[in-house]
């Protein structure tokens, strides 16, 4: 990420050369990608910081862009890939018409695949332009999980789409938290801004978000198949994968076995969420045998699913509608995710939010502001 200016970064500038084809397959990128784009805040009669413009914030992620579809005004994401590095067919392949049948497969949705010429010392391997729905991240600091079956619901899901990768011998290896995510078109009504999500596309206004739980049709997506591969019966894998670092049987040099990696990643998800929230104590033994540290005692997916079943039989029906709190905030941080958008504002306006942030830790703050 370049320093927050006028300054394109130089992967910003390989957007701004990829522009013109994007536009030629009916794709609009933001005005800080445009050729002859200017920062709107050194324009005259510009009377906003130039942290208040949207064209102000550089690249989250360097091959990571969002863009419009011209002919409906539909967000899209698109992820520049070099074709040796990333399995774009097996991507295509999950999602084929055959295997978009089948309700588990929560595989990241393909909608243009567009080949980048290489022609030029600035894309000198051959490579392709992933267009897919602009999805949000699974859970974050300013939209967290309220209750407990937006919890239940989202690893319901995550966990279905990892028995169908298995069932088809498809390991992902890396099922990890940063790779799942959320379709956000209900429960963020006003959009988000890519390089700064907790704020709608203007940059500046918080996002306003409607509880998970009030839409029985939210779908969680699985992204990033680079390191994903289809395993014949009994086959083995070397090498360390993933952003979860203490799988123990992972090796460069002995044999393991893939499948039993994307659980322990899996498991770590649930670890992570038992951490950050109250109330979800409930699913430890998952956790547990989910992270097995031997992956012969360790469940497959399949089994993994049927204990998380067994798990959620257990639990009373009001328990699902239970709210829970991110254990790391204050006492005023519930009652500000419960008030009203235009509160909200007004909180921010006043000064009032300064009660959370003033007691909050570090970590805390940091993610909330």
């Amino acid at each position: 990420m370049t320093s927050l200016s006028s300054e394109l970064s130089s992967a910003e500038k390989e957007w701004v050369m990829l522009q013109p084809l994007l536009l030629s397959h009916g794709y609009q990128l933001p005005p800080r990608y445009q050729p002859n784009w200017k920062p709107s805040w050194e324009k005259r009669w510009n009377f906003k910081y130039k942290t208040e413009c949207p064209d102000f914030f550089p690249l989250l992620h360097h091959d990571i862009m969002d863009a419009v579809r011209v002919k409906d005004g539909v967000e899209v994401a698109i992820k520049h890939v070099v074709l040796e590095e990333d399995n774009v067919p097996l991507l295509q392949y999950l999602n084929s018409p055959e295997m978009l049948k089948d309700s588990r497969n929560n595989a990241v949705r393909l909608l243009d695949v567009i080949s980048v010429p290489n022609t030029s010392d600035i894309f000198p391997k051959p490579s392709v332009l992933l267009v897919m729905p602009k999805l949000f991240p699974l859970f974050s600091f300013h939209l967290p999980f309220r209750h407990v079956r937006e919890v239940l619901d989202a690893l319901q899901q995550i966990m279905e789409g990892i028995v169908f990768l298995h069932e088809h011998r498809i390991a992902h290896r890396d099922a990890c938290t940063h790779n799942f995510m959320m379709d956000p078109t209900d429960v963020i009504p006003s959009g988000f801004h890519l390089s700064n999500n907790r704020c709608q596309p203007d940059g500046v206004t918080r996002i306003h978000f409607r509880d998970r739980c009030s839409f029985p049709q939210l779908r969680y997506y699985l992204i990033d198949f680079e390191t994903a591969e289809f395993f014949p019966p009994n086959s083995l894998t070397i090498g360390r994968y993933g952003q979860v670092k203490d799988v123990p049987e992972m090796s460069e040099t002995v044999p393991y076995d893939p499948f039993k990696l994307d659980v322990y990643q899996v498991g770590s998800l649930v670890k992570t969420l038992i951490e950050l929230y109250e109330g979800l104590d409930f699913l430890v033994p998952l956790r547990d045998i989910m992270r097995c540290p031997n992956p012969e005692l360790r469940p497959t997916a399949s089994e993994s699913l049927s204990q998380l079943h067994g798990i959620v039989s257990q639990l009373e029906q009001t328990y699902l509608s239970h709210e829970i709190w991110l254990k790391d905030s204050t006492p005023i941080f519930p009652k500000y995710q419960t008030v009203s958008p235009d509160e909200k504002a007004k909180w921010w306006k006043f000064g009032k939010l300064a009660q959370l942030i003033c007691g909050a830790n570090k970590s805390t703050r940091l993610n909330v502001l």
